[in-house]
């Protein structure tokens, strides 16, 4: 793999996705900095304009599959959502609400094809070391755009303004969309992805004559029914990146109850667990059968889970548990990632990429609402359901993958 090409990719998916993590962390500074009346309902209506169009990323997935130049396709999306935001982030109190609403719902829009859609266009058909690691690489982009974006969000506004930090976020969007382009460039053929350079540089050139080209638009979540692995794996994704979501925002409510400003402190650790994790991923990949690898990780949070459960009335044990989550967390993003890349059918990749990524978005959302609607129970209860239910999760995919197609 070429190092200077996948230097470029992690920049380009960098950026892009900073873009798309950042944003709504900005909409609700912009806000709140805005004189006008409700800003926290105004920022919570364009929060979710700004990611509830992922659950749709299934409609616009197969531009990636039925494109001549993915890049373009992904390119074009990063120049919409950043042009969109911008708009929106200009027109904030001075235009109609159901102006800037709908800015925000097209730049929504436009995310999962920078999140799933992007990491399509990293070559790995095969399960060998380069291949994984690829994709291990491809997985810290995300953690370094999700740790590094409301920083960047939060200095800027501090520094500048919160309208400055917003417009500044999409400009590196706009840089990012430019890197996409200066990737190598793929065509689709017959609805089979060729490399139009000779140099691959997220796995060796691997052809497989046995797979015949799917022909006509299939939907996303029907080519990941009807592969017994990829529906394994995508139960797991959605309903790990729920319990995940829920378990996050009850240890910061128990690092809340320890003292004001420790919530954050929760955060900031799963976060640099995360990182970590991924770290220790690109040097040393998981080489695993990525359902049965994501079998094992998605089972290894129910320890963790109990032990925030036992552990969580004090700081230090808490701030261990979920940096310990953030670990445990990164092989499942890199396995989920492999999975989608070697499972997926022939013709189907983007799609598949695109659809898991927006329906995983979609669980997380929904289990930090669950947990929100749970705040009159003690958090530690919290996380100790969180663990049956990751235990209910690992036997319901265990089931479906053990099922024919």
């Amino acid at each position: 793999m070429p190092s200077r090409t996948m230097t470029t990719y992690m920049a380009a998916a960098v950026l892009v996705r900073a873009m798309d993590a950042g944003a709504t962390v900005g909409v609700v500074l912009l806000c709140s900095a805005s004189q006008m009346s409700s800003p926290l309902r105004t920022a919570g209506l364009l929060g979710a304009a700004l990611t509830a169009p992922h659950v749709l990323g299934f409609v616009t997935a197969p531009l990636l599959d039925h494109s001549r130049d993915p890049r373009r396709v992904i390119g074009a999306a990063a120049a919409t959502f950043a042009s969109m935001l911008a708009a929106a982030t200009t027109a904030l109190a001075t235009a109609p609400l159901g102006v800037v609403f709908l800015l925000c719902l097209i730049a929504g829009g436009s995310g999962p094809l920078l999140t799933g859609g992007l990491s399509s266009l990293v070559d790995g058909r095969r399960a060998d070391k380069q291949a994984r690691r690829s994709r291990a690489l491809d997985a810290l982009t995300y953690g370094l755009a999700g740790a590094a974006a409301p920083a960047f969000i939060a200095v800027l506004a501090t520094l500048v303004s919160p309208r400055g930090a917003l417009l500044a976020l999409c400009g590196l969007g706009l840089l990012g969309a430019g890197l996409v382009m200066h990737l190598p460039s793929t065509r689709q053929v017959k609805g089979r992805s060729e490399r139009t350079r000779h140099a691959s540089w997220g796995a060796e050139n691997h052809h497989d004559p046995t797979s015949p080209a799917l022909s006509g638009l299939r939907s996303g979540l029907s080519a990941i029914w009807r592969d017994r692995r990829l529906r394994q794996v995508a139960i797991l994704t959605w309903l790990g990146a729920f319990v995940v979501a829920a378990a996050l925002l009850a240890g910061m409510s128990l690092g809340e109850r320890n003292a004001t400003g420790h919530g954050g402190w929760i955060a900031a650790a799963f976060g640099s667990g995360g990182l970590v994790g991924g770290l220790l991923l690109a040097v040393h990949p998981v080489r695993a059968d990525p359902a049965r690898g994501m079998m094992m990780w998605v089972g290894g949070l129910v320890p963790v889970l109990t032990a925030g459960a036992l552990l969580g009335t004090s700081l230090p044990p808490l701030l261990a548990t979920f940096t310990t989550l953030g670990l445990v967390v990164a092989p499942q993003t890199m396995l989920s990632l492999a999975a989608r890349g070697e499972y997926a059918p022939a013709g189907t990749q983007g799609t598949v990429f695109v659809t898991v990524a927006g329906t995983k978005v979609a669980f997380a959302s929904a289990g930090t609402a669950a947990a929100g609607l749970t705040a009159g129970l003690p958090p530690t209860q919290v996380l100790a359901a969180l663990g049956a239910l990751t235990l209910g999760a690992v036997t319901v995919a265990g089931l479906a993958g053990g099922r024919s197609r």
